[in-house]
């Protein structure tokens, strides 16, 4: 499908071989939309025997990059600049087309054409998989929209559930490894403007007991630099919106006094767009 666009705690994670927890762990109670509001989480990592850190633009040298927000990043030093935000729709996260979002703004810049083959976000998760089985694979919800602000979620550019991808990229924080879920095979052409994009895992089988995993989108850090592997036009700082029916919030700024992410953190995020430009 092809539309236009109008306008627009410090771990490094080691490599090691997946073993099938007894029993998926269970974060029952008030549910919060940070890492930092569910937690304290157990030291559950889930990883790939043969998986290799990402690196490079967007987080992978293979990949035609147009835009990456940049790397998570866990400071020993000041730790409560390092956040997450619900991103999932799962058995404790439950909803349609997501029980939780994280909005992430990008912009095509004047004079240009984006011809998008892929989405991806960075997520802090407790498995890194869904209901697919033992293989780093699961499905996502995505979207690219343009018009958000708080309250609403403006005008659907294209949008789907595809097979995802999800693939360790050797960084960890809060208990959780982070993970790379993304989609690709899109077709998707953007004109010059502003846009806010969307990959949300999604679980099709409740009663697979990966679905009681919880993913987080990874923040990143603007203000005091500028992220590793930050790649194209730079990401808006406090534009992100955050909507969760599950929580009761529709679109409402992800930072500041009256945002989703109540602690530090959140001003950015890490996710990507992957196709080529004209």
């Amino acid at each position: 499908m092809v539309r236009r666009g109008l306008f627009s705690i410090a771990l490094a994670a080691a490599l090691i071989p997946f073993a099938q927890p007894a029993a998926a762990q269970n974060y029952k109670g008030t549910p919060k939309p940070t890492v930092m509001g569910y937690g304290p989480f157990g030291n559950v990592q889930y990883k790939s025997a043969n998986s290799k850190p990402a690196g490079g633009k967007c987080g992978n040298p293979a990949v035609d990059c147009l835009f990456y927000g940049g790397d998570f990043l866990y400071d020993a030093v000041y730790p409560f600049i390092a956040n997450a935000l619900a991103n999932e729709t799962t058995v404790e996260v439950p909803g349609s087309p997501y029980g939780a979002a994280t909005w992430v703004p990008f912009t095509v810049p004047a004079g240009e054409t984006w011809y998008v083959t892929g989405l991806f976000t960075n997520n802090l998760a407790s498995y890194g998989v869904l209901d697919q089985g033992t293989e780093p694979t699961s499905v996502a919800y995505w979207s690219i929209n343009e018009g958000l602000y708080p309250g609403n979620g403006g005008t659907v550019v294209d949008s789907g559930t595809s097979p995802a991808t999800s693939t360790p990229t050797g960084r960890a924080a809060f208990g959780q490894t982070e993970f790379t879920v993304q989609v690709t095979g899109l077709r998707i052409t953007l004109t010059a403007g502003s846009y806010w994009m969307a990959v949300v895992p999604i679980c099709t089988n409740t009663a697979n007991p990966y679905c009681d995993g919880v993913f987080f989108l990874s923040d990143v850090e603007y203000i005091n630099t500028t992220p590793t592997n930050a790649f194209g036009p730079a990401e808006t700082v406090d534009a992100s919106l955050f909507d969760a029916p599950y929580f009761g919030l529709s679109f409402d700024p992800a930072n500041g006094p009256l945002g989703a992410c109540a602690a530090e953190g959140c001003d950015a995020f890490s996710a990507g767009v992957i196709g080529k430009s004209k």
